[in-house]
């Protein structure tokens, strides 16, 4: 090959060094949403294991207090994370045709069908 013919294969282009990558372009990498993801279903799962402390049981405890505020601060971090994966998938998916995020929509539901429940009682006695 000569150097005409190496000059007119395409090269990648990249960005020049030093440049940080825009928080959009982060914030769409599958990897972030992915990574997210998994907190926020580990986050559930930790709200799911915590539910009898807001249960029958947990309400008429001594600490009944302390219990429902550690339940609901475990709760509106999964929320927040679940909040976050969605719209983080939701960016990746304008950008590259991606599927729809059926799991972080779940669990975004989930947290939030917990988070009614227990506002409107069907958790305590």
């Amino acid at each position: 090959m000569g150097q005409a013919a190496k000059k007119n294969q395409k090269q990648p282009k990249l960005p020049p060094p030093g440049n940080e990558v825009e928080v959009a372009e982060w914030w769409a990498l599958p990897m972030v949403g992915n990574v997210i993801t998994i907190a926020a279903a580990i986050s559930l799962q930790f709200t799911i294991i915590l539910l009898p402390l807001v249960g029958p049981a947990g309400a008429v405890a001594p600490h009944a207090t302390k219990n429902s505020i550690a339940w609901h601060f475990i709760l509106f971090v999964a929320m927040g994370l679940s909040v976050l994966a969605l719209l983080s998938k939701l960016k990746r998916r304008t950008e590259d045709a991606s599927r729809f995020p059926l799991l972080s929509t779940a669990m975004l539901g989930v947290t939030l069908f917990l988070f009614v429940a227990q506002a409107a009682g069907w958790l305590s006695v």
